[in-house]
Order: structure tokens, then sequence, then C-alpha cells
């Protein structure tokens, strides 16, 4: 009977079979880094994000003729936006219960940049 051993046929692998064991049907499976984000969540190892639609909900010209924007979405979920012209919806991941972002600081920056 001729017997070839999983190590041999897994040539270049970094695993490799413990030598006690004869059979080992679990020694070649995939590290948890090497699934792909869908058989992560269909093993239930991550989480899908979920996305609400956010309103703009405030509105600031910086001197670039940049546009910051603040979006609020349910359960006062909050993104803010640096763009050259700002939609009125957005797509917000959720994320309950958030604080608000302040605005002045990003605009005080974008004008400080352009000095």
């Amino acid at each position: 009977m001729l017997w070839v051993s999983w190590a041999s046929i897994a040539v270049g692998s970094d695993r490799k079979q413990p030598d006690n064991i004869k059979q080992c049907f679990t020694c070649f499976l995939k590290k948890f880094s090497d699934w792909t984000w869908e058989q992560e969540k269909r093993l239930g190892k991550r989480d899908d994000p979920k996305y609400i639609t956010c309103r703009r909900y405030k509105r600031v010209v910086a001197k670039n003729g940049d546009q910051v924007c603040l979006y609020k979405g349910a359960n006062d979920t909050y993104q803010l936006v640096v763009e050259g012209q700002c939609p009125v919806t957005y797509q917000c991941k959720y994320d309950p219960n958030g604080q608000e972002p302040n605005i002045d600081s990003v605009v005080d920056s974008l004008n400080d940049a352009m000095k």
C-alpha cells in the first residue's frame, strides 16, 4: 500500500502535518485571514455594514470653493463630507447615537491650508 503524506502534496505550504498524526484533514485549512469578505460574512465572523440615507444638515463654503457638508440620518447618525458640490442626500454608514462633528474646525483648517 502506497501512502503519500499531506506534507509532500502541499509543497511550499507554511503549515506541516505533525509527525504523530497520520491523516490530518484540518491541518491545511485556510487561516482566518485567508477568508474572503463574503466567506467571513457567511461564517458570522464579519458583519455586513448597514447604510442609510442621510440628508444634508449643514453646508459651509470654504475660501477655496470646497463645500463642507454635514449629513444627518436616523438615530443621530452623522457624516462629514468635503466636496465641490454637496448632494441633498448621501448614503451614510449607520452609526446610532453619534456625536455631531464640529464643522467650523474643518472649515478653519481648510482656510488655513489656503494661506
